[in-house]
């Protein structure tokens, strides 16, 4: 009786062992599941921020890169323009304007990343910041360039008081008033297409004035003058009364009520001249992109990779906003007279919105861009937003040639879609960031 109490107090023990032992491995369970769950979720949450950087810079670079190229082409065409002006030279440089600007819009948009300069960038003038409002400064004073049909003798090229050179032009850009740019895309714009787009090839014909114009170097120009450098007897003695003119400020003597447009030489010099410095802005921007050794490029190889990746998301949801739906359709939805256009003269505004749209949705979608990291972690994000870009782009497609000329009326009906699919775009990708984890600013607009 004593041996069969002991067994069965030791299968007693037994058990008991079995159940602590049990409960132990339980409770061990138990602890380790949260913490290797909470270990794949942060795992899965980090970003690929490297890839999504690399993949930003690439797309930069190669659309700057693509935009100099055409801004060279367009240089070219220039040149042959005006070695012989006709209305066929004329319209081949006006396309190739439209085809360069096009190219720059789909990156314009990077400008408003915030990054660091160089310091030599800011003593020389050239932050991207500066180089953005060199290129492209809108809207402008048509009459700060080039004369008006009713004010035949207003803008730079007719003050005589001012040289064409780079350094006085730069100097004028936005002088006393932002809209008041000198240089750039838009001023290039205006002298290519002028004014409602009725630019003259005869204008870039190179020949005197048909008026008397006293210029800086107090020299008169009237229509057919001769050289007053060159050794003429006939001309060494000036009157009394043409050197008094000479010693006051420089002016035009207008008698002519049908006057027509002058200085074409000073209007050619101008031309050239803006061509010029857009190829060397945008060269400038390339340098600084190019991923090997660029200024820009290898800020972004820092460690501060998802700060950046947040940048780029939250600039890009801000120019649908700002430049989109504040800028390009608040006018037009809201205003019978359209005064602050983007490209008035070349009338290419429906395009211009069309290119910003085409160049956010390119970059979202580039190879381990944005829509890649989103398909690895969610795809019916991915596939929203995707919808969405889609969707909105093949209405802002649709939009007739010459949707400013419209009433307000008739631009409200084709407009509101676009508003509407615009406003859902941006839900969308407010979302795409939830799932990224990049914090941005709330949204300034209701998007219901």
């Amino acid at each position: 009786m004593n041996t069969h109490a002991v067994f069965t107090q030791r299968n007693l023990f037994m058990r008991s062992l079995v159940a602590v032992l049990a409960c132990v491995s339980i409770s061990a369970c138990d602890q380790s599941g949260p913490s290797q769950k909470a270990e794949v979720v942060e795992i899965k949450a980090k970003l690929n921020g490297e890839s999504l950087l690399s993949a930003a810079n690439l797309y930069a670079y190669t659309q700057l890169s693509e935009t100099l190229n055409k801004a060279q082409a367009l240089d070219s065409l220039i040149t042959a323009f005006l070695h012989h002006p006709n209305p066929g030279s004329l319209e081949a440089a006006q396309n190739a304007w439209i085809n360069t600007y096009q190219s720059y819009l789909t990156v314009d948009f990077f400008h408003a990343i915030p990054r660091f300069e160089k310091p030599i960038y800011h003593e020389n003038g050239d932050t991207y910041q500066i180089l953005h409002e060199q290129l492209d400064s809108w809207p402008i004073e048509a009459g700060y360039i080039d004369y008006l049909p009713e004010y035949p003798l207003s803008g730079i090229i007719n003050d005589m008081t001012l040289k064409i050179s780079s350094e006085d032009i730069v100097g004028q850009h936005g002088f006393s008033d932002q809209r008041f740019a000198s240089i750039g895309f838009h001023p290039l714009e205006f002298l290519l297409f002028g004014q409602n787009g009725q630019r003259s090839a005869k204008d870039f014909v190179p020949q005197e004035n048909s008026i008397e114009i006293i210029d800086i170097d107090n020299k008169a120009h009237p229509e057919n003058a001769l050289d007053l450098d060159a050794p003429n007897t006939e001309h060494e003695n000036i009157s009394e009364a043409e050197n008094s003119a000479t010693d006051e400020v420089p002016h035009v003597h207008d008698d002519n009520p049908n006057l027509g447009p002058q200085n074409h030489n000073r209007r050619r010099d101008f031309l050239r001249m803006l061509s010029a410095l857009l190829v060397t802005d945008l060269r400038k921007l390339v340098d600084r992109w190019e991923p090997a050794q660029g200024y820009y490029a290898k800020q972004w190889r820092q460690p501060q990779h998802t700060q950046n990746v947040q940048r780029i998301y939250q600039v890009s949801m801000d120019t649908l906003q700002q430049e989109l739906l504040n800028r390009h359709l608040f006018p037009l939805l809201n205003l019978d007279e359209l005064e602050d256009l983007r490209s008035p003269f070349s009338n290419k505004d429906s395009a211009n919105m069309l290119a910003i749209l085409q160049g956010i949705n390119d970059l979202f979608h580039v190879e381990n861009g944005f829509i890649w990291e989103l398909a690895t972690r969610e795809p019916s994000a991915a596939k929203n937003i995707s919808q969405q870009f889609e969707k909105i782009i093949i209405e802002t497609k649709k939009f007739p040639h010459d949707l400013t000329s419209k009433t307000l009326i008739s631009r409200k009906k084709i407009i509101a879609p676009v508003q509407q699919s615009l406003l859902k775009l941006l839900e969308t990708l407010y979302a795409g960031a939830e799932v990224l984890d990049l914090p941005l600013t709330e949204l300034p607009v209701s998007t219901h």
